[in-house]
């Protein structure tokens, strides 16, 4: 379940009532945003918003949505949504979305937590089992490309993750536990210091074997969040540290999937253990009725040591890998009262810099990158808005790697994007929008280190996307409709047919390969079927092809992407103190990561069903959830016939006390 009705006075209902009264007059938009005001806040523009006035796909999952599911996982979250397709390889989870491959969706996905990147400048996949659930206030999903607002890697959307601010009112604690000896343990302390400061200190704990051998993880966090906040300021400052250990039990071969839960021996010795501190400086000041501005500071240190085998080829040797990224995000807003509504204007300068070290094969990095961008939201007419924004970036790499580039090599690039879209609002309660974009995204240093002979240096990605959408709030329900295509031209992606550089370890290299598209199709319903049940469903097409390369001589199927997706929810009271939540979720069969002459065996569809069940009492709430409730069998990531079993049936107990 991703989104609620207007019965409920929820965040999405909310949101999208308030997006179609956009262009209508302001009386209308103030009644349709609710008694809340926090309740239609959204980052469509990098600011603190009540209005979406983009002319694209968003979803919002809610808090409520998060608590009536019983979800501990951000995986469990996202699973739902429309559009977005889940992998895991030894307990990491991949996002995809607009028929990405798992393989390239963390290069070219953005994924944030209150604004600071997950995504990191090599090609390891956001950590997204270091977001706390608990902590989520909720989730904001825009699908498509969001290049000249977000820059590099919002190729294919962006998905940005809310916690509780230090100005939360709520403290509380919970207890969980489960199969695979799952056991956990945090707590989120708010506390009003001042009337205008207050204080938000969390902790969590979990242990936990996985279902698979070899497979144990341990992790402790902490986080210390400090908030002011006035009629005009807003400013958060946070600390944060997260320390994980997780044993990693490698790929299976075809003949092992008889025993899915075992390791094979070559990774007996491997492991990944992570330390992170995090500190963001986040401020929004409202200078006068018309203008606004905000500040964004970012720091990650993050330091992993890790053994990674391969299959039939063991190592003992300790890998580290340290990261040091920092950003600077100054931005302000401008907005202008016409008689057809109000002109709204954004501008900014985005500045990223990252360190990298990888020890294994003596490979660093130091990363910057400078961007400008702007977004101009203009009322065309009462029930018309255009949307205009562009962006301008550089990137420069001082890369050493010990096999290919041991004296070092500077490299420099540039790309550009721009959005021209327009929505139109046909009623109250319809809205149509038509979007066209550019998108791009930078080779990252793994990438640019491991380029064919005589190739120094990778050129940007760069692709264009089209997207035609339609919405419509009904009295107790939402439908939507989007198609969209979306194409990408130097595609950096590994060929394992190139030539590899000199001094190579293994066959086959990165390149700028030729052009892929994507054609797509997304239905999402959502009713209110009496005052006690509500439902739901999603259907997600995608035809993902890789036009002719290389040696190819006709187009393949992008391989690791599903052409079918669909999920179904509902959500019954069953009285006044319980409900019970059901999901269903489909995925079609796919080729495995990296066949892209699709050459291998396809990875088979599955279907799961889980189901959640919540008692409240007082202040306590005791749920219980089962996830995988007919244990089926089936591959969730596979690469060149190594695959990754997931999960069977597995549960968990939980228990919330709310003070």
């Amino acid at each position: 379940m991703t989104q609620q009705l207007p019965a409920s006075k929820s965040l999405t209902a909310t949101l999208v009532a308030t997006a179609l009264a956009t262009n209508a007059p302001l009386t209308v938009a103030s009644e349709t945003a609710g008694a809340d005001d926090n309740t239609v806040i959204i980052t469509a523009s990098r600011f603190k918003e009540k209005v979406a006035r983009l002319p694209t796909s968003i979803t919002v999952v809610s808090k409520e949505d998060i608590e009536r599911s019983n979800t501990t996982q951000l995986a469990q979250l996202l699973r739902n949504v429309a559009g977005i397709q889940l992998s895991s390889a030894s307990g990491k989870t991949i996002v995809s979305m607009r028929g990405i491959s798992a393989e390239q969706a963390s290069n070219n996905v953005l994924i944030q937590v209150d604004g600071r990147r997950l995504n990191y400048t090599d090609i390891a996949a956001p950590d997204l089992e270091s977001v706390l659930v608990s902590d989520i206030e909720r989730i904001e999903i825009i699908r498509g490309a969001a290049s000249s607002l977000y820059g590099d890697q919002a190729v294919a959307g962006v998905i940005n993750i809310i916690t509780r601010s230090g100005s939360s009112k709520e403290s509380n604690a919970n207890l969980i536990v489960g199969s695979f000896g799952t056991l956990q343990g945090n707590v989120n302390l708010s506390h009003e210091l001042s009337p205008e400061w207050s204080m938000l200190f969390s902790a969590n704990y979990l242990e936990t074997d996985n279902y698979r051998d070899h497979n144990e993880r341990e992790q402790q966090q902490l986080a210390l969040k400090f908030n002011y906040l006035t009629e005009r300021s807003d400013w958060l400052f946070e600390i944060g540290k997260n320390d994980e250990d997780l044993q990693t039990p490698g790929a299976l071969v075809e003949t092992d999937l008889s025993q899915p839960t075992q390791s094979r021996p070559e990774f007996a010795n491997d492991y990944v253990d992570t330390k992170q501190d995090v500190l963001r400086i986040f401020g929004q000041e409202t200078i006068d009725a018309n203008w606004q501005y905000a500040l964004d500071i970012n720091y990650l240190d993050s330091d992993i040591e890790s053994i990674n085998s391969f299959l039939n080829f063991p190592t003992t040797t300790i890998n580290t890998t340290d990261r040091k990224q920092w950003s600077i995000y100054p931005r302000i807003k401008g907005q202008f009262i016409t008689d057809s509504g109000s002109i709204e204007w954004t501008s900014g300068v985005d500045f990223d810099h990252a360190e990298y070290d990888f020890s294994l094969l003596g490979r660093s990095n130091e990363q910057v990158i400078k961007s400008l961008y702007s977004q101009l939201l203009i009322p065309i007419s009462t029930h018309t808005d255009m949307e205009l924004a562009w962006r301008y970036a550089r990137v420069e790499d001082d890369l050493v790697d010990l096999t290919v580039y041991p004296q070092g090599i500077k490299l420099k690039n540039s790309a550009h994007a721009y959005d021209i879209g327009f929505t139109r609002h046909f009623s109250e309660h319809t809205k149509g929008y038509l979007r066209y974009s550019q998108n791009y995204r930078f080779a990252k240093v793994d990438e640019q280190a491991y380029t064919p002979e005589n190739v120094f240096g990778l050129e940007p990605q760069t692709g264009d996307s089209i997207e035609l959408g339609w919405e419509l709030l009904l009295d107790d329900g939402l439908v939507s409709v989007s198609a969209y295509q979306l194409e990408l031209d130097n595609e950096i992606f590994f060929d394992p047919g190139a030539t590899p550089p000199s001094g190579a370890l293994f066959p086959g290299a990165n390149v700028n390969g030729g052009r892929s598209e994507r054609l797509g199709l997304m239905l999402d319903y959502e009713v209110e079927l009496n005052p006690l049940l509500k439902a739901g469903a999603n259907y997600h097409y995608v035809d993902a092809e890789v036009k002719p390369y290389g040696v190819a001589a006709e187009k393949s199927t992008v391989p690791g992407v599903s052409k079918h997706t669909v999920n179904a929810w509902f959500d019954y009271q069953l009285n006044s103190s319980t409900n019970w939540h059901f999901e269903a979720n489909y995925r079609g069969d796919r080729y495995q990561e990296g066949d892209l002459a699709n050459s291998f065996p396809k990875i088979d569809s599955y279907v799961l069903f889980n189901s959640a069940v919540n008692w409240h009492w007082q202040e306590f709430t005791l749920g219980l959830r089962i996830d995988n409730l007919l244990d089926e069998e089936y591959i969730d990531y596979a690469q060149f016939n190594g695959y990754y079993p997931a999960a069977g049936r597995y549960g968990y107990v939980k228990l919330s006390y709310r003070f």
